[in-house]
């Protein structure tokens, strides 16, 4: 009988070991950093997808900063004029508009913004109810778009122009990706 408590206990602490080092792997896992992923634009582009949820970091000429608080950059590579939207974390200062024209490298985190039909009615519902201060406004960066993001006809026009990328995509939602940066620096 005794033989056989032994036998059960030693199971047991075996057992518990075991589960013990899964426990103590696990943690160590999670406390390690990320890895971070040097791309290139175009890599970027190519897949922005495969990168959602992580940190990369990626060099680029910026071609615009928003003047509206500063907290978009939009950057472009070597390869092409493909805009790549870089937007300041919590612990990122406004984006500077002297950056314009300079090569920086940005280490940030890949956001996807989905929009679907239930997002474009809510944000049209907003504009026509003077509640249009919302964030989720679809600023792409393009040239003299400055005075369009207070104009709801304007706004309006976009949540059509999205529509009917929509419905020509074949699929229930558009992905828009972005980087939040945890830091950039100028590259001198």
């Amino acid at each position: 009988m005794t033989k056989k408590l032994f036998f059960i206990a030693m199971i047991a602490i075996l057992f518990s070991a075991c589960n013990n080092t899964s426990v103590k792997e696990e943690q160590t896992q999670a406390n390690e950093p990320q890895e971070i992923v040097q791309v290139t634009v175009k890599d970027f582009l190519d897949d922005p997808a495969g990168f959602v949820g992580k940190t990369i970091t990626i060099e680029g000429t910026v071609v615009h900063t928003c003047k509206h608080g500063g907290k978009k950059m939009f950057i472009v590579g070597e390869e092409s004029e493909d805009r790549v939207k870089i937007t300041a974390g919590d612990d990122v200062p406004a984006f500077d508009s002297e950056l314009e024209g300079s090569d920086v490298i940005v280490t940030g985190t890949v956001e996807e913004m989905r929009v679907d039909e239930a997002f474009l009615s809510n944000r049209e519902n907003e504009i026509k109810t003077g509640g249009a201060e919302g964030e989720m406004k679809l600023h792409q960066g393009g040239q003299g778009h400055e005075g369009e993001e207070e104009d709801a006809d304007a706004q309006l026009e976009q949540i059509n122009n999205l529509r009917q990328q929509l419905k020509e995509s074949g699929k229930d939602h558009l992905s828009f990706y972005s980087i939040e940066a945890i830091e950039y620096k100028e590259k001198k």
